[in-house]
């Protein structure tokens, strides 16, 4: 017995649609409720932001290490500056 090819597509059609996600699925149709703002650096905050104020520095100073001595101290010499900014400021 032969199934016509418009019965064969509507046989498949209807239980593909069944368990294949639509088209649609993840596609966003909306904007974003809300605008992202420019990046900030330390030195935007003022000083009234900063005076008085403890300020957490999270700095990343996992070094390579020769058994126990530092074979490159880049990460923590990179630091200071910006600890020494926020002390100069009051924070």
């Amino acid at each position: 017995m032969k199934l016509s090819a418009a019965a064969v597509l509507a046989l498949f059609a209807s239980s593909a649609s069944a368990f294949a996600p639509s088209t649609t699925f993840g596609v966003r149709s909306m904007a974003p409720a809300f605008e992202l703002e420019a990046k900030k650096s330390i030195e935007d905050l003022g000083d009234d932001e900063l005076k008085g104020k403890k300020v957490l520095v999270r700095c990343d100073v996992n070094v390579p290490l020769d058994g126990k001595t530092i074979t490159d101290d880049t990460r923590i010499r990179s630091s200071i500056p910006t600890i020494e900014y926020l002390k100069s400021k009051g924070a």
